[in-house]
């Protein structure tokens, strides 16, 4: 239908396919063809969307140049969501007791912090200095109190 300018890479092809489902399933006219050319597309979309190559021909084939573009800013986002978690920390999970979880959280809310940023202010300076615990021993004495 459209000339193709743009090639589905193998890395996109999960994005492509998610997107295409999605868009057959909630949008009946999407491919904006008659039923029994509608019937065919989707035909050859289930046996084309296992692979790169043939999503590309298949696109090609069925795609008007405004899926094309729609398909393309999907794929977009996804890339650049996917980069800019390249740049962020991995995340972990941390098994802390209440009473611990409800000190980081007070400490939290008192900074205007996360969590996750509490301990790394607060306690990732004492992986280069002596630990020096008076702050922490006079939060634990205030807490004690109430």
């Amino acid at each position: 239908m459209a000339d193709q300018k743009y090639i589905i890479r193998q890395q996109d092809k999960n994005t492509a396919v998610n997107f295409i489902d999605d868009q057959i399933a909630s949008k009946s006219n999407w491919l904006t063809v008659d039923d029994t050319q509608r019937l065919s597309a989707e035909r050859e979309y289930r046996d084309a969307k296992h692979d790169s190559i043939t999503l590309n021909k298949w696109c090609q084939k069925w795609l008007n140049e405004t899926q094309w573009v729609q398909l393309i800013n999907v794929i977009c986002i996804e890339r650049n969501r996917i980069e800019s978690q390249k740049h962020r920390s991995p995340l972990k999970v941390i098994s802390i007791t209440h009473t611990a979880w409800q000190i980081l959280s007070e400490l939290a809310k008192h900074d205007d912090m996360t969590i996750s940023e509490v301990i790394i202010n607060r306690l990732g300076s004492s992986r280069l200095d002596p630990y020096n615990g008076t702050e922490l021993s006079n939060y634990s004495n205030n807490s004690n109190q109430s």
